[in-house]
């Protein structure tokens, strides 16, 4: 047996300045410690990797370096096996040796026995979430006309964060459907969409819930590490990455104001975006050819002279402001405390201050919990795409994801200790569940 031949340009992706500082940040908080993406998974995957038999001939997933070495790059092309392993890192040679198709039969095997098992459980899981989503919530709320204070802030930013992370995010994926209740709402066709009253009860965030289902469960999942996936850190930052280092103390202060606005900066507009060129697709539109599919979509883009593509997707900031950004605005930090106006102006605006200051800290939180999924020196890019649920998109899921410290981590024998518990719960609450990524992509229902 032999490698596969030219289809294999296999290497990590770059090592990155930019996403160092939002695991530094998680490691600083105390969430969690980083695990590798692949050799740390937690014990439901592991690559079929068998250091010490011969390269099995199975399809291997298409990998890309960023920026590969040139004596290499001449070679990517030759067809012979001799020349597709020289154009191989030796750190890479892994792949080779993989068993794709068994890795494959035995990711749809699990994930079959997994979805069978779900439950009563499960759904006694998601209501103690929520219990504790809107405990917090009730907290920052009751406190939130005192004097800007730590509770309050963080009350109100754990509401913010969870009500997405793991309640609007598992349940949007469509982790609830078999176990609906009758009502329709906890499930991937009903929560938090249709109006403005449905998205202020289930999820209301700065995201469009309809904008966010395309961007997040369609594009994201099914194009994980490719130029398609909107969410491609690398890609969307390469701007910033390219700064020579002279200028590395302005790339820092550029990251550390994006992980107080992300959400509203870049999130909330890019994945509307994604959501206009979905619905031109469907009705048969061409999108124009003005239009970059995946350059990311900045609300500074809306100012004049910043040649937005919104106008060529048939909107404008009045659009968006109305249907997007505008309900969460006027809902969260006017709507929400109008109320202590009745008792005193000044709680009003003690309340307001300590609303935008629990945003700045969902901001950062959430940045902290979600840049990281994806992100590290030994994860990998893609040129191609793969058909969905085949071996070589379940092996993706696993070598572009990483895991962060899961329950109470794993015991000095190697076994994992309870998945459940107050510890264990904590300690993925503060994560908002996304401490299991590639679980989560490989079975995101």
């Amino acid at each position: 047996s032999s490698p596969p031949p030219s289809s294999l340009s296999a290497s990590k992706m770059n090592n990155m300045e930019i996403p160092r500082a939002a695991p530094l940040l998680l490691l600083l908080l105390g969430l969690a410690s980083p695990a590798s993406a692949l050799s740390a998974s937690s014990p439901l995957v592991r690559a079929r990797v068998a250091a010490a038999t011969a390269p099995a001939v199975h399809a291997s997933p298409l990998l890309r370096r960023l920026h590969p070495p040139v004596a290499s790059a001449a070679t990517l092309q030759q067809p012979d096996a001799a020349a597709s392993t020289a154009a191989v890192a030796p750190e890479d040679e892994w792949i080779a040796r993989v068993d794709l198709a068994a890795f494959g039969k035995e990711c749809r095997e699990l994930g079959s026995r997994l979805e069978k098992g779900q439950g009563e459980a499960d759904v006694k899981h998601l209501k103690r979430m929520i219990l504790w989503s809107n405990l917090c919530g009730a907290v920052g709320v009751a406190t939130m006309w005192m004097k800007p204070n730590f509770i309050s802030v963080m009350g109100l930013s754990l509401w913010t964060m969870s009500r997405w992370t793991m309640i609007a995010h598992h349940t949007c994926h469509g982790g609830y459907n078999k176990q609906d209740d009758g009502t329709g709402r906890f499930t991937s066709l009903g929560f938090a969409l249709g109006s403005v009253q449905r998205r202020a009860m289930d999820w209301l965030d700065w995201m469009l819930p309809e904008a966010w289902n395309v961007e997040h469960n369609q594009l994201h999942h099914y194009s994980l590490g490719e130029d398609s996936d909107p969410d491609l850190v690398e890609r969307n930052l390469d701007n910033l990455r390219q700064m020579p280092a002279l200028l590395a103390p302005v790339k820092y202060l550029v990251i550390a104001f994006l992980t107080v606005t992300w959400k509203w900066f870049y999130y909330a507009p890019n994945t509307y975006k994604q959501l206009r060129m979905h619905e031109m697709r469907r009705n048969g539109e061409e999108i124009p050819s003005s239009v970059d599919k995946h350059d990311p979509f900045t609300i500074g883009k809306f100012l004049p002279g910043m040649a937005s593509e919104a106008p060529a997707l048939g909107y404008n900031f009045v659009d968006y402001m109305r249907k997007v950004a505008g309900p969460f605005m006027l809902i969260r930090f006017l709507l929400l405390p109008a109320p202590l106006l009745l008792v005193n102006p000044l709680f009003f605006r003690r309340a307001v201050v300590n609303l935008l200051l629990a945003d700045v800290m969902s901001n950062l939180h959430s940045f902290v919990i979600i840049a990281t999924n994806h992100c590290g020196d030994d994860l990998y890019a893609f040129q191609n795409s793969v058909t969905p649920k085949s071996p070589s998109f379940f092996m993706r899921q696993v070598i572009t994801s990483v895991n962060f410290r899961t329950s109470n981590g794993i015991r000095k024998d190697g076994t994992a200790r309870p998945v459940h518990g107050i510890t264990a719960d904590a300690n993925d609450f503060m994560h908002g569940w996304l401490n299991y990524q590639i679980e989560h992509h490989l079975w995101p229902q």
